[in-house]
């Protein structure tokens, strides 16, 4: 049973049918699904109130190979930017490259020659951006599975999958379409592990950050027991945010989402994930804070597409 063409029941699994990603079916998701939906109508009301006022969009933009649904973060940010999705792309001012796929052998050609986001950011696999925040940061998060002695993380290349694992280390065989990395002990406390959820915008942090939070059982899955806004500056130095955006420029992301763990052990933060086509925002973040977390990513879109368009 297909649902939207995007997505397959398979037992009681929700599948991405791109990714692979899987979403149990339960009261849990019932209950996200209901947020997503809410938010999503307080959007659309929004953005339906500026039409009835006559207010113009600020730039029409197309997405290629395929638009956003709605429960995508890119799709929220445009309404609240006043940017317009259409769907010929000879009509729009920018286009978008959105498409759920980690590897691709060549960026793909832009319908037009106006000015796009994310084209060239065609690579986000785990070992691409492992081998990347090494080259920036200075310091690595990978290991030799064959020499490395201890606890370490075996993960699947792909996005979506949260199939990490802790196994000892060294093995005799890589397992092929894995990473192998370190353990980060990304707690403050020793028992609730913190992923700092960090958009990027125009190639650049935005003003805040979202600390998705899962107990130790749950910390390879998506299952955050609670999501809270925070001030990126409270999180990250400055210093910090600049080698990030090194590494979006590196990545070429021009939009887009960062999983970073800092480990309390040293005190330094590693990038673990990259994310072209991050959903959100999160469902289990509180109302008023998804509003104000997306009005704040709007802002920056729109200045990234008024600098796009004056180049």
């Amino acid at each position: 049973m297909s649902i939207f063409g995007e997505f397959k029941i398979n037992g009681n699994q929700l599948v991405a049918t791109e990714t692979g990603a899987q979403i149990p079916l339960n009261a849990d998701f019932a209950r996200d699904a209901l947020r997503i939906a809410s938010f999503v109508w307080f959007v659309n009301a929004l953005r339906a109130t500026r039409m009835m006022r006559g207010r113009e969009p600020r730039a029409k933009i197309s997405f290629f190979p395929k638009k956003p649904r709605s429960y995508y973060a890119i799709w929220p940010v445009c309404q609240l930017a006043d940017v317009k999705i259409v769907d010929d792309p000879a009509e729009a001012d920018l286009h978008f490259y959105f498409e759920d796929s980690e590897f691709l052998t060549a960026p793909r050609m832009t319908p037009t020659a106006k000015p796009a986001f994310n084209v060239n950011c065609f690579d986000i696999r785990k070992s691409v951006v492992a081998r990347i925040f090494q080259e920036v940061f200075g310091y690595s998060l990978e290991v030799d599975p064959t020499t490395h002695h201890g606890v370490m993380v075996e993960k699947s290349e792909l996005n979506g999958k949260h199939d990490g694992r802790k196994i000892e280390g060294p093995i005799a065989s890589p397992k092929p379409g894995h990473v192998y990395q370190r353990i980060i002990e990304n707690t403050f406390d020793g028992k609730e592990h913190v992923d700092i959820r960090t958009p990027i915008v125009g190639g650049r942090t935005t003003p805040y950050v979202f600390l998705k939070k899962r107990t130790r059982a749950l910390r390879f899955t998506n299952d955050n027991h609670r999501v809270d806004l925070a001030p990126i500056d409270a999180m990250l130095s400055r210093a910090e945010q600049e080698k990030i955006a090194a590494f979006a420029a590196a990545m070429h992301l021009d939009y887009g989402g960062l999983d970073i763990l800092r480990d309390r052990h040293d005190g330094r933060i590693y990038i673990v994930d990259a994310n072209k086509t991050d959903m959100g925002p999160p469902a289990a973040m509180r109302g008023q804070d998804k509003l104000t977390a997306m009005r704040a990513l709007a802002e920056a879109f729109a200045a990234a597409i008024d600098a796009k368009l004056a180049e």
